[in-house]
């Protein structure tokens, strides 16, 4: 029953922000505007009917009629339900089944936005964006099959962006933003305190006498003695966004935008919440599973997009996109704690870059009313090889629908609903103690959102 049992703390922040099934492909968050979720936001950096351009290109500012004040908010319902087939204990604890059953990780999430845009003149606009760019909760029950790998995943993004927005010539339209973000991060997991008594690391220590020793076979017993390992660590960083848009045409415009990364250097904490057992607590503490500061860098990705808005007619508008994201940057993330050798890690991503391919259409029906509608397809970055509970993503389909009420001249309602078909993830995942999560989810998200305009005549 020996093994030497090992805590990767430091991979749960690679883990949290590469998180679990989230609602756009990797862990970002496209779910900025609720016109654009009516079309799947196909198009966005070029379709500008709204002050949410923003985000999507700040060149888009200078196709706003008059200032403008927009608030949204997302309800984002994921469902990531976990078909246990086969998990395990290591090999060095007999390989038998891990206790618990599966689970569904996906929890209810409301995510806001907010911006404004100011006309200064004809031709220049400035404009500010309180957004949440990536972000995600995944929280399991604390007894489920996979909890050595992952229970709770809480990361938080907040981002400011100033921008501003100048008409060059009658065709051609720039833009530029400043991103000020702030990133918040919890992680837990279940620790096999039981499994480390009986670990290698305990009985060979010279530091454990006789008796101490007895204490270890005392509690010796895998399963029966799970704690939790806890994270917390936050940042403040910056980047910029760039956007230009040509007016091809009367009825035609080209868009090309472009966020760039932003790298965290995150500082936070590591705790473990030890069983209340007196002979675990002893042989835990002299294991070396104490509290400690962490600290550890994460890159959050650039994207560009390029994307075409076509006037059918006074009735009908076509658009589209083909957006790409380098989440080739997550190769691999180290963590690092002077305090706590087991808060320690270094932890393999190798994600890939991923493209985002969207179609939309909207109509104009009256004064009053216009409709919307959408479809797209959006590239995992994760390889089977990888894949884990904290980050089961995969291919996804979406298909969107939404609509806008003009109730006054100054003020427009807008609604949009999407549902997002999930390629069901597989799992194969054997962490660095042996433990072996096997099974597969059935997976969806549901997105409703609602958003008030308010222009300034």
């Amino acid at each position: 029953m020996a093994q030497h049992y090992k805590l990767k703390l430091g991979s749960f922040l690679i883990a949290s922000t590469l998180s679990s099934l989230s609602y756009a492909s990797g862990f970002a968050i496209i779910e900025q505007s609720i016109t654009g979720l009516g079309r799947a936001f196909a198009g966005s950096a070029a379709v500008a009917d709204d002050a949410s351009t923003i985000f999507f290109n700040p060149a888009g500012l200078t196709y706003l009629s008059h200032s403008e004040f927009s608030t949204g908010l997302n309800f984002i319902k994921p469902e990531s339900d976990f078909n246990n087939e086969g998990s395990t204990l290591p090999s060095t604890l007999g390989g038998t089944a891990i206790t618990g059953n599966g689970d569904n990780g996906g929890k209810l999430a409301l995510v806001p936005n907010l911006y404004y845009a100011h006309r200064l003149n004809d031709r220049m606009v400035a404009g500010i964006g309180i957004v949440a760019p990536f972000g995600l909760v995944t929280d399991y029950d604390d007894n489920w099959v996979g909890r050595y790998h992952a229970v709770k995943s809480d990361l938080k993004t907040v981002n400011i962006n100033p921008s501003f927005a100048f008409q060059t010539t009658e065709k051609l339209s720039l833009g530029f933003g400043i991103n000020l973000q702030y990133a918040d991060l919890e992680l837990t997991q279940a620790v096999d305190f039981g499994a480390a008594c009986a670990s290698t690391a305990v009985s060979t220590n010279p530091a454990i006498t006789t008796p101490l020793k007895e204490l270890a076979l005392e509690c010796a017993d895998p399963q029966a003695h799970d704690g939790k390992a806890k994270i917390t660590a936050d940042d403040w960083s910056w980047g910029y966004n760039l956007g230009l848009i040509f007016q091809a045409t009367d009825a035609t415009r080209i868009a090309l935008a472009y966020r760039s990364k932003i790298s965290h250097h995150l500082h936070g904490k590591g705790t473990f919440d030890i069983p209340d057992n007196g002979a675990v607590q002893t042989v835990a503490n002299i294991a070396g599973f104490a509290n400690g500061d962490t600290d550890g860098k994460v890159t959050l990705p650039e994207t560009a997009s390029f994307a075409v808005h076509h006037q059918i007619n006074n009735k009908w508008a076509i658009m589209g996109d083909a957006s790409w994201t380098r989440w080739s940057r997550f190769q691999d993330l180290t963590i690092n704690s002077t305090d706590s050798v087991r808060l320690n890690s270094s932890k393999e991503e190798k994600w890939d870059n991923n493209m985002r391919y969207g179609l939309g259409l909207t109509y104009i029906h009256n004064d009053t009313w216009t409709f919307r509608g959408g479809i797209a397809y959006d590239q995992t970055p994760v390889s089977d090889q990888y894949r884990t509970p904290r980050i089961p993503d995969e291919d996804r389909k979406w298909l969107a629908i939404g609509a806008s009420y003009k109730y006054s001249d100054n003020i427009t309602l807008d609604a949009g609903y999407t549902h997002i078909f999930v390629s069901d993830p597989s799992v194969n995942d054997t962490d660095d103690n042996g433990y072996t999560l096997k099974g597969n989810y059935n997976a969806s998200v549901d997105i409703l959102g609602m958003q008030m305009r308010w222009l300034f005549l």
